[in-house]
């Protein structure tokens, strides 16, 4: 069974349950199955056949997700442009573009215009049935998944029907997110906005399309929303919105936060303001779920990533590829049933970060006695300041506990031939005191304190909310 057999199930069973919640509108399951069957056969008269692959680039969510949908009922991988539109890396072979306005980059003869009407259309006729070939090879990839880590050098991450399948069920079993109403603030183009909707249709639950934080906070009561997905940038986010604010929001059961470390702060706020059961999530586009924290020990230990889940293994080693003993800091490698096997069209980064079977995320870790692994930071991103080596991760988290810190990244200013400097890029309130600021940083951090602060109105972030450091230095050292 895939989603596709689970959404034609539902149909039957519940037709006139609500299946999406978007910001156009609703659809019943019965609904989305006349949706999605219109939409493949319009796909298939436009000239978009099973064996091709299409870049979707349509800021609609529902839309978004439907053309995802049919997509799969037709055989035909697909891949989610992130919503600003960027350009997908040179290698990347794209047959069709599906898009919603004029992009300068498609080649010609490859652009197929997407409009309300498509999805419109077919939600009018509830006899329509999907049908479709699906894809004949059950591990040939079906979606595909641009990952730009934190450098913003987008890697490709195919993952088959069979893995998606293997993901949403193995998620179901260790944590029910499926069991809504739930709502994803990541964009579908990422693994947790995309499994999310999956593991919800598939569960026959309700889910709802939201992103903009005012939206989201409507939407969990006017719902009744009892699973949250978030990125602790986006989870902070809605603690500002609710901060002094009489407002409670009794139907969330959980909060599942993921990308990142959550700063102290953030999570306590959470879990005053929104719901106090907040479970952290660690793994990646390509090894898929790893570890899942307890709001308990994230408050113990910020660091922490988690209690290793069943069928993911876990270990860590020193630069020789060694492992090391516990509670030593060394590189994190993961195994999971999930994991893709490299990446489409690159070598070189697939050679680098798949070993003997084992997928290395790049994270530094150590893992504890009682099986807690924590992440002390990103082995691309450490600073070594004159021989103090530091992680960026542990600035962030004291400078956003600072008055009039909305958000903050550390990085390391490079100049040829001298040592790293410790920057900061931050987003202030009106009422911030740089002086203030640094001198709290020295009295607390010693020789990790930033030296310079950068001011700036947005925090580059990828799609799952990590900070691009490696971006902000490279600015950073060309101003």
């Amino acid at each position: 069974m895939n989603v596709i057999d689970a959404i034609r199930h539902h149909a039957r069973m519940r037709p006139h349950d609500i299946a999406v919640v978007h910001p156009s509108g609703a659809a019943s399951y019965s609904q989305l199955a006349s949706v999605l069957a219109h939409l493949s056969v319009r796909m298939l008269s436009e000239g978009i056949k099973p064996g091709m692959t299409v870049a979707i680039y349509v800021s609609d969510p529902f839309i978004h997700l439907a053309l995802t949908l049919g997509a799969m009922i037709n055989g035909i991988t697909s891949i989610s442009a992130h919503p600003n539109y960027d350009p997908l890396p040179a290698h990347a072979k794209i047959d069709v573009f599906l898009v919603d306005r004029n992009l300068p980059f498609t080649p010609a003869g490859t652009v197929v215009p997407v409009g309300a009407n498509w999805v419109s259309d077919g939600g009018r006729d509830a006899q329509a049935v999907l049908a479709g070939p699906g894809f004949a090879d059950p591990e040939a990839v079906s979606r595909i998944f641009a990952s730009s880590g934190t450098t913003g050098l987008a890697k490709l991450i195919g993952h088959s029907e069979a893995a998606t399948k293997r993901m949403i069920t193995r998620g179901l079993a260790l944590d029910p997110m499926g069991r809504g109403p739930n709502l994803c603030m990541m964009w579908l183009s990422t693994i947790g906005g995309f499994g999310t909707a999956l593991a919800t249709l598939w569960h026959g639950s309700m889910l709802v399309l939201a992103t903009a934080p005012l939206m989201v906070l409507r939407s969990i009561n006017l719902y009744r929303v009892v699973g949250l997905r978030a990125s602790p940038q986006q989870l902070q986010a809605l603690v500002e919105m609710v901060r002094g604010r009489p407002v409670r929001f009794p139907s969330l059961e959980k909060i599942e936060v993921g990308g990142a470390s959550t700063p102290s702060s953030v999570l306590l706020a959470a879990r005053a303001t929104l719901c106090p059961n907040i479970i952290g999530i660690y793994g990646s586009t390509e090894g898929g779920l790893v570890a899942q924290a307890p709001a308990a020990a994230m408050q113990a230990h910020p660091d922490a990533a988690g209690y290793v889940v069943p069928e993911a293994a876990v270990r860590i080693v020193d630069d020789s590829g060694n492992a090391v003993a516990v509670d030593v800091e060394g590189v994190i490698q993961v195994r999971t049933p999930d994991m893709t096997a490299g990446y489409i069209g690159d070598d070189e980064a697939t050679q680098a970060a798949f070993r003997d079977g084992w997928f290395i995320p790049g994270d530094l870790g150590v893992m504890g006695a009682d099986g807690l692994l924590r992440i002390t930071g990103r082995a691309d991103e450490m600073i070594n300041a004159g021989g103090v080596k530091l992680s960026p991760v542990l600035v962030d988290e004291f400078l956003l506990s600072q008055p009039g810190v909305r958000d903050a990244a550390a990085f390391a200013f490079r100049q040829s031939g001298r040592s790293d400097q410790v920057w900061a890029a931050v987003v202030c309130s009106p009422d911030f005191d740089e002086s203030a600021l640094l001198a709290a940083c020295r009295a607390r951090l010693n020789s990790r304190a930033p030296t310079r602060l950068v001011r700036m109105s947005e925090i580059p972030r990828n799609a799952m909310g990590k900070p691009m450091r490696q971006k902000l230095s490279q600015d950073a050292a060309r101003a």
